[in-house]
């Protein structure tokens, strides 16, 4: 079992509550994934709360296991931007996206594109979603890009190092970039509710002509192969208590894992995400 997703993703660190209030911006760049939410009235309704989730790679493990993301420092976000009640609302929607701008990020051929797809049941089967053309997603490439813009330019939250608050009426806003006319996998239809427990699948989308890509495949630092088309990856799955992600395939524990996890855990999400933060 890789231990990089356990590293990355526990957050312990931001959530201890040792952060003051935020004076710094982060850099998105390309191969790194954005989990975005936006209402569509209420409390909060101007505003979409951003975080990066670091690398693709974290999110490409094939092991089957699970883990919290960014710890109670996102739900500390999300209660301070859309309410203690944002569990219960219906008309906050999450997505998870990202994308390969260009041929320089190791194991991802250009104009790679991520996206979900909500699921009602975990115990239901995945629902597939197609990409396209390299010219195809490189339409869809340039909204994120542009919601990467709106990132950098934003200030990071009191809760987390990786979380921005974006007012939704910027037109770089993750909000005004999920439309439809960004389809086929970067619209409405790619957004899950933020009420109860919802579930959405992940994927890497390649194109499926075009591109830059041996053999029209493309492997990444771990030796994960991204092949045309669709690659399915895991699910992510948002509780009142954060949110999770599950890789695809099966686990296997490794014993030396054990022996380490509490020294990993203090580690936190920024730790191993070795970025540099900038001063505001």
């Amino acid at each position: 079992m890789k231990n990089k997703l356990n590293i990355a993703i526990v957050g312990t660190v931001l959530a201890s509550g040792i952060l003051s209030a935020a004076t710094t911006t982060d850099t998105f760049t390309a191969g790194e994934i954005l989990l975005g939410f936006y209402a569509s009235s209420g409390t909060g309704a101007s505003k979409n709360l951003v975080a990066n989730l670091g690398s693709f790679g974290n999110f490409d493990n094939n092991d089957g296991a699970t883990v919290s993301i960014l710890g109670s420092s996102l739900v500390s976000d999300l209660v301070a931007t859309y309410g203690a009640n944002w569990n219960s609302r219906t008309d906050i929607t999450w997505s998870v996206t990202g994308a390969n701008f260009a041929q320089s990020v190791a194991g991802l051929t250009r104009n790679t594109i991520f996206a979900t797809s909500p699921r009602a049941s975990v115990t239901d089967a995945p629902i597939s979603i197609t990409g396209g053309s390299d010219g195809t997603l490189a339409g869809i490439r340039l909204n994120v890009n542009s919601i990467n813009t709106a990132y950098d330019a934003a200030t990071t939250t009191a809760n987390s190092t990786v979380t921005v608050v974006i007012d939704g009426s910027n037109s770089d806003s993750m909000q005004a970039r999920m439309v439809l006319s960004a389809s086929p996998q970067f619209g409405t239809d790619n957004t899950n509710s933020a009420a109860s427990v919802t579930i959405s699948d992940f994927y890497g989308l390649v194109p499926t002509s075009g591109g830059i890509a041996p053999n029209g495949a493309a492997v990444d630092t771990d030796g994960v192969v991204f092949t045309r088309g669709t690659n399915y990856l895991g699910y992510f799955t948002l509780s009142s208590n954060g949110l999770n992600y599950t890789a695809s395939g099966t686990a296997i524990p490794e014993p030396s894992s054990y022996a380490v996890l509490g020294g990993l855990v203090a580690l936190g999400y920024s730790a191993i995400r070795r970025r540099r933060n900038t001063k505001a």
